[in-house]
């Protein structure tokens, strides 16, 4: 397992912290560990999943996001 920190944009409230906790759990192999306001921290298998599909996923859900470096 890996761990990844996203940057998300677009959040304001309590919904979005759902709806983004939502997206990260549609992606086999993601586990969300801490969604707030403005970021995602999640652990994943990179042999089912990748930092892309997940950053994907939450653009999906109507959030920009990318990966904290």
């Amino acid at each position: 397992m890996e761990r990844i920190t996203l940057k998300v944009d677009g959040m304001s409230c309590g919904h979005c912290v759902h709806a983004v906790q939502k997206a990260i759990t549609s992606v086999e192999g993601a586990t969300p560990e801490q969604v707030a306001i403005g970021s995602a921290t999640m652990s994943f298998d990179p042999a089912r999943t990748s930092v892309g599909a997940l950053i994907d996923a939450v653009a999906d859900a109507g959030y920009d996001a990318r990966e904290v470096t």
